[in-house]
This record gives structure tokens, sequence and C-alpha cells, in this order.
């Protein structure tokens, strides 16, 4: 491990996350301020709530903005935070969890988001199933699922080799109930939640197959889900698909790295597809982006007051040195794809194609609470190698490649309470084509067992053990019911841009540029 980096177990992945976990203090006095909040909460809690409970809930509070006085990016006006609170307690009269713990948890999240779209309050269960998730293995049943136009949850495909593949769940199945539980109309969070619990533990399906009905009972067993897959595209192509960064991502590259390295013996070139990734681990996305770098800064933190707080420079080998490198982008890539796009780009190592990216350059770290659950705090920007800073900007592709029909899409920016935009890297694209005008006929090789590939799924549908963020059909979605892959343009677009593809005459322009470091 690089030095200096806390151990992978402590990490904590967040929707787009790059994140840390840390210890908060103890229990301490409430001040003036915090004890107004005190008091008013309880005209808000469940009468016969003990004072143990009561107690335990002061102390959540008190806790939180402590965190927030010593470590938030910014200086919090604490008064304010706490009025903020106050005034959200009449909107949870109709709560039906009037526990002192809910209570202060509902408060203390809707004055966080107050502050920036991603600090939150955890409770106990949430803070858990996160830590899950950056683990990259979960029990359940093994299932990515979408919910459909009739509000169906919809199995779009089994995980090989889970105890839904081993059970005969398929493509198509729709999950009407859930352990006795009617799953018509529910969200899929709701589906996420009830498949989850222990290793060998059943969970009873009600599966609607085309005209048939039919239970199915399944024990639930541990389930790993890749966060890399590889192929290689014309024979002489590497290829390798990030989806996220989690503790097993470094691990599962280097073995697809190896393998490729030996199956390839005179690449073209190498592309690093970092679309829809959302982020995760910050450290895993730095020992990513190290495999393809001999040296240089990788990524730096920038806390309150543009202090410099921590750095992370390359020491590892390079893989593929020297071969020239395509890294893919889109809307959806956030975080630590911007991060690990951004340093290679800027250390000289690759190009960028295709769209400008989410713009969450900011960090966060999570810290359990003493009573149970924890906070999610934004305590930093980061900043590139060139100490640009991606938070509100994006990351700028070379080459934007544009798909027909693209909707509109909400960036970091335009979310309410969006930290604001420093530093903007002055690039500018050198040209903009359409997707369909230099797409081109492939050949996809598959590394691995040609199970579960993310990039054969929409943003959309989920596994079992992860939040979604929304589970609506799309098209995608529906050619996944008839097992095809959908048509990517953009990664054909790419592999022109190594031979004699219409992307190929802006080689020359660019990578002088990446050469001297521009």
């Amino acid at each position: 491990m690089r030095k200096g980096i806390l151990p992978i177990v402590l990490g904590i992945i967040i929707a787009f996350a790059g994140t840390r976990l840390v210890a908060c203090a103890g229990p301490v006095w409430p001040n003036q301020d915090e004890q107004r909040f005190l008091d008013a909460y309880r005209d808000y809690v469940d009468k016969n709530a003990t004072d143990d409970q009561l107690d335990r809930a002061d102390n959540l509070f008190v806790e939180t903005v402590q965190v927030l006085r010593e470590t938030y990016v910014f200086d919090v006006d604490t008064a304010k935070f706490v009025d903020d609170a106050i005034a959200a307690l009449p909107k949870l009269e109709e709560t039906t969890d009037r526990s002192p713990d809910n209570i202060v948890g509902e408060a203390l999240d809707q004055s966080l988001h107050d502050l920036d779209p991603h600090s939150a309050y955890m409770s106990e269960d949430m803070f858990k199933r996160l830590q899950e998730s950056t683990e990259g293995s979960f029990a359940g049943v093994g299932i990515v699922i979408a919910q459909d136009e009739d509000k169906q949850i919809r199995i779009v495909s089994p995980i090989d080799d889970t105890p839904a593949a081993r059970a005969g769940l398929q493509p198509n199945d729709r999950i009407a109930r859930i352990d006795d539980h009617d799953m018509k109309g529910q969200p899929i969070a709701e589906a996420v939640r009830l498949m989850r619990g222990r290793v060998g533990e059943p969970v009873k399906l009600g599966i609607l197959r085309k005209e048939k009905s039919f239970d199915v009972t399944i024990k639930r067993a541990k389930i790993e889900v890749p966060s890399v897959t590889a192929s290689v595209i014309d024979n002489d192509i590497p290829y390798v698909r990030v989806s996220r960064f989690d503790a097993n991502t470094l691990e599962q590259t280097q073995d697809y790295l190896q393998e490729l390295k030996e199956k390839v013996r005179n690449p073209r070139g190498i592309i690093v597809d970092l679309r829809r990734n959302p982020g995760g681990l910050l450290d895993s996305a730095a020992d990513m982006a190290d495999q393809f770098l001999t040296k240089g800064l990788i990524v730096a933190t920038e806390g309150r007051g543009e202090r410099k707080m921590r750095t992370y420079e390359a020491d590892r080998s390079s893989y593929f040195d020297g071969i020239p490198m395509v890294i893919l982008l889109d809307r959806g890539s956030a975080s630590g794809a911007e991060l690990m796009a951004a340093a290679l780009r800027e250390n000289g190592r690759g190009v960028i194609i295709g769209e400008r990216s989410f713009g969450k350059g900011s960090m966060q770290r999570i810290m359990p609470l003493s009573g149970g659950g924890g906070v999610k705090i934004t305590t930093g920007y980061y900043t590139t190698p060139e100490n640009h800073i991606v938070q509100g900007n994006g990351v700028v592709p070379d080459i934007e490649v544009q798909l027909k029909d693209a909707e509109e899409f909400d960036r970091e920016i335009d979310l309410a309470h969006a930290l604001p935009p420093r530093r903007r890297d002055p690039r500018k694209t050198i040209t903009t084509v359409q997707a369909d005008n230099c797409a081109a006929n492939i050949d996809i090789e598959r590394l691995g067992n040609g199970g579960f590939h993310p990039e054969d799924q929409a943003p959309n549908p989920q596994t079992d053990e992860i939040e979604p963020q929304d589970g609506d059909k799309t098209a995608d979605n529906a050619q996944a019911d008839k097992g095809e892959p959908p048509h990517d343009e953009v990664l054909e677009c790419a592999v022109g841009y190594f031979n004699n593809g219409m992307l190929a005459q802006y080689r020359s322009q660019v990578e002088p540029l990446l050469r001297a470091g521009l």
C-alpha cells in the first residue's frame, strides 16, 4: 500500500464518493445554541421515550455540531444551523417513528443537506449498509434488478454462481412478493432492504414468469460483485472498464492487466472506460491511476482556507508503458473517476474521449457517532496534478462524442446547495463529433467467466446490495431483456482513434500536447 494511506477497511463508499471514515469525539456538553434544539425537539418525540433514549439523541446532535464546527470545508454558522434544525421539526409531525434518535436524525439530515448535497446523517442501519457496499460484497441472493413501467420489480439478470442463478431465476422474471411483502409499486430501495440479510438465512420470493406464478425460497450467501471487467478489442486493444472504486477494485484490475499483458503482445492502444462510474473510495481511485503512472502527483486534497491536507503520488511500475491510451468519460463519471481521468491526462498519459463529466470534486468523511449511526460531512475539495478543481466544473474531454437524442442531465453544479466551483481547468475541447458518424464494427473478446458485465447494463438497474439512484426502465434495459448488449457507439469511435477511424486525424493534435504536459 502507498505510504500514509489509511487501511482500506476504513473507507466508506457514497453515491459519488472518495470518502474516508474517521472517529468522532465522545460525549460533550451542549452550548447555549445547541441546548435550544435539545429543548425544542422534545415536543416532537414519543411521550414514552426514556431518559436514556433522550440522552443518546442529545449526544447525537451535539456531536454532529461539534464535527461541523471542527471539520466542515467552510466555517459553519452553528447558530443558523441550529435554527434550521429547529425549523425542520414541524415537518416531522407526520413521521411514524417518533423515537428521539429518529426525530433528531431526520432534523439533522435536512439541515446537513442545506449545507451541501452530500453531507447527511445516517441511521445505524444505513451506516452498516454503506460499510458493506465498500467491501464489494454483501449477503443477498445475487440479482440485478430494475423497475419497469408498471412499477414492478424486474430481474435484469442473475449474477453467475450465486443462489439466484442456482435457483433458476431468469431475466425478465418479476418479483411480486418478498417474504409475503407485496412489491407492486414499491421502490427498489425496499426490495434491496428485504432481500438483504445474514449469510444462510432464507428469503422467499414470489415470482411472475410470463403466465406462471410460483414461490422460490433462496438462502442468502456472500455475493461478490466485480467492479472491473476487461476485454480485448479487435485482437490488439486491451480494454478495462471500472464501474466503481471499492476495496477489491485494485486487486481485480491488477489480475486483468496482467492477463491482458500476456494475451496482447503488441497492443495498438489501451482503453480505460470510466463511464457511469460514480466514484467510491479515494484510495482505490488513486491506486488505480497509479497502475498506469511511474511518477507524478495523482491527486491532492484542499480543506478549509485552501489548506493542503493530503497528496497521493505515483510510485508503482506502469502497465502498458508507452502505449497510447484513451480514457472514456461521460456525464455520469463522478468523483474518483474524474480525478483518475484528470491525473492520467495531466501526467501526459492519455487522451480523454466522451462527454464532460459530472463535476463532483468535494471530499466527504464518514464519522461514526458514539450512540450509533454516523454523519457524512464535506471536508474539502480535490485538486488535480495541475492544481485545478473538478468541483462544479467537471473534466472536459479532448474529443467530445455526442450521442444522438441525448437527454438533458443535471450535473453537480445544478444540485441544490452545491458547493461553489474553484480554479477551473482552462483546457478546451479540440473537436466535437456525432457518435453515429464515427461508429464502426468492432470485435470484442471478453475476459473472465462471461457472466455479469456492468458495461452491458444501463446506469439504472441495480444489484440487490446497492441503493438505487433511479429505478425506471430505460431503452438499454429492453435490450437486456433479449440478452443483447447495447450498441456502444462511443467505444467504437474510441477504437477508431487508434487506427483509421474518423477520430484518428486528431492524434497528431492531441498527443503532442500530452507529451508537452499541456
